[in-house]
């Protein structure tokens, strides 16, 4: 069973997984520079499997802070950041670097002790 995280603010609860996540953090670690991704690219550049990050990029679409843009012929299907998305996104960026923080296990060695 995977865990979810919910972020709940007035304008939207967002529930979301691992992979939605570890997309919306990369996301935001681009705006406003980039604001257009293929979901092939999103999928490697986060380290999950090429159907997840579809299914993540569905779900955030659902969720109101992508939506699906203009496929692109080498790149494949593409999605980019809504306007209200990037807001959100920004008004959340600590708990979203939070929630990556805790769920990266990359930067824990084995060895340590949790503490809670």
């Amino acid at each position: 069973m995977e865990t979810i995280h919910t972020i709940t603010t007035p304008e939207l609860t967002a529930k979301l997984n691992k992979s939605e996540i570890d997309i919306i953090h990369f996301i935001d670690s681009w705006l406003p520079t980039f604001d257009r991704w293929s979901v092939k690219e999103l999928s490697y550049k986060c380290r999950i499997s090429e159907d997840d990050g579809t299914a993540a990029a569905d779900m955030l679409i659902l969720h109101g802070l992508i939506e699906n843009a203009d496929d692109d012929t080498m790149m494949g299907r593409t999605v980019r950041v809504t306007a209200d998305g990037a807001t959100w996104m920004r008004e959340n960026t600590e708990t979203i670097n939070s929630i990556k923080l805790m769920l990266d296990t990359d930067l824990f060695d084995d060895t340590e002790i949790a503490e809670s």
